[in-house]
């Protein structure tokens, strides 16, 4: 007798439903690409007191509201000479000065002193110049010394110990080591000298918008993914009762969901949070934002799940499961809440740059995080003025952190949102054959 072999098949191995969802998802590139840019933003937070070359509150009294030196730096040009007298009633020659803009000439550089090429980067150090006008008022100007070059030192310890990781805020790791910075014996002598890194220039406190960026980034990222989390956690529980047991329960949960939902969702938020007492920490005001927005973004999942769930519950399983003896809790929890899995994840997704823009939308309002802590939305307060886009643009910068990381979630929400309907990849499948 001999044995018969089974045809030998090129179909390839089965896949599990997160497999496919994986194996459509990395065939997006956006999806992927958006992906990406979360992954570094979310690093470099968490990362953020390491990175930045400063504290988050240090403050430098001569550096305000200074131009990025990744983009270039301020010249200055005399324009005038005033006839003066001084105490003695002598006659002294007072200098003008006017102080301009050079893009991508000076701020960082790579050559030294002596005008040698250098791989290691390099500033100029600021210089305070006596400016007079023809009122005899002083202001002191501060602009590039171009004739000395100093280098920027990596891994440079602070002066004391500061955060340089956190988990977007949580769980902070302190030490001492900058990733990069201005070692203490690079300084030039002079009082009139001030050498700093501010890589994209300083707030209106003088502070390093780059060091604060990354610190606001641990807040600002956090808030969507905490706020997600609970308003999921509501909306499964609320939505599973209610599509379960149907009937009073059902109407009287709908109801609620539909109350919440028909108000607007800004003035929700606004009048929640002037309910908060103004006495609360930072810590403790950033919790209740985040509780805030769960509060009013969970109705509108809790709804999508209860009508996944009177579906599901007359399915077979979910029938055999009760015909088993199995409790409703289990029934929920066990067969009809994990079904709903990938639809929350997609969901889950798209709602983050909302709890984003939410918590933005009330710091640069003044009712969300405060000082000493740091958001994006916070540091967008400080472009109200009509002059910043003129005088400061730099200030600005925050916002662009803000679009990329709602333009990336969005990016992601549709690729797994495309990636859990087998209907749109079998389309997109059916024109690539074809």
């Amino acid at each position: 007798m001999t044995d018969t072999q089974p045809p030998q098949s090129n179909l390839p191995p089965p896949r599990g439903p997160w497999t496919m969802l994986w194996h459509r998802l990395r065939k997006n590139k956006l999806a992927m690409s958006g992906a990406a840019i979360l992954l570094v933003l979310y690093l470099i937070s968490c990362f953020g007191g390491f990175i930045g070359p400063y504290g988050s509150n240090e403050i430098n009294k001569y550096t305000v509201k200074y131009g990025p030196m990744l983009l270039g730096g301020y010249v200055i040009e005399k324009i005038d000479e005033l006839i003066d007298e001084d105490e003695n009633f002598e006659e002294i020659i007072r200098d003008t000065y006017i102080r301009k803009w050079e893009w991508f000439e000076g701020g960082v550089h790579f050559h030294d002193s002596d005008g040698n090429f250098t791989l290691r980067p390099h500033v100029h150090p600021l210089r305070e110049y006596v400016s007079w006008d023809a009122y005899g008022e002083t202001e002191y100007i501060l602009a590039e010394d171009r004739s000395i070059s100093v280098p920027v030192s990596f891994f440079v310890e602070g002066s004391e110990p500061h955060e340089i990781f956190s988990l977007c805020g949580f769980f902070p790791i302190k030490g001492l080591p900058h990733l990069m910075g201005i070692a203490a014996e690079d300084h030039p002598t002079g009082k009139d000298l001030h050498t700093g890194l501010f890589l994209l220039g300083t707030d209106i406190l003088g502070r390093d918008l780059w060091t604060r960026i990354l610190y606001g980034g641990q807040i600002s990222l956090s808030v969507g993914l905490i706020g997600i989390l609970i308003s999921i956690s509501i909306g499964l529980a609320i939505g599973g009762i209610a599509g379960y047991f149907g009937g009073l329960v059902d109407f009287w949960l709908m109801r609620l969901v539909e109350l919440l939902l028909a108000i607007p969702g800004l003035y929700l938020i606004l009048t929640l949070r002037y309910a908060i007492p103004d006495e609360l920490s930072p810590r403790q005001t950033y919790m209740m934002i985040v509780a805030i927005l769960a509060i009013v973004g969970w109705a509108s999942i809790g709804r999508m799940i209860r009508g996944m769930v009177l579906s599901l519950r007359e399915c077979e399983y979910a029938l055999a499961a009760r015909a088993l003896g199995g409790s409703s809790t289990r029934v929920i929890l066990r067969h009809l809440l994990p079904n709903t899995a990938s639809i929350v994840i997609v969901t889950a997704t798209l709602y983050v740059p909302y709890y984003i823009l939410g918590e933005v939308a009330l710091s640069f309002l003044g009712f969300g995080i405060t000082e000493p802590d740091s958001s994006w939305g916070l540091l967008l307060k400080d472009c109200q003025g009509s002059e910043v886009l003129k005088y400061n643009p730099w200030l600005v910068t925050p916002g662009l952190f803000i679009f990329l990381a709602v333009l990336a979630y969005n990016f992601l929400g549709d690729g797994l949102r495309d990636a859990a309907d087998p209907r749109a990849f079998l389309g997109v499948s059916r024109k690539e054959k074809s």
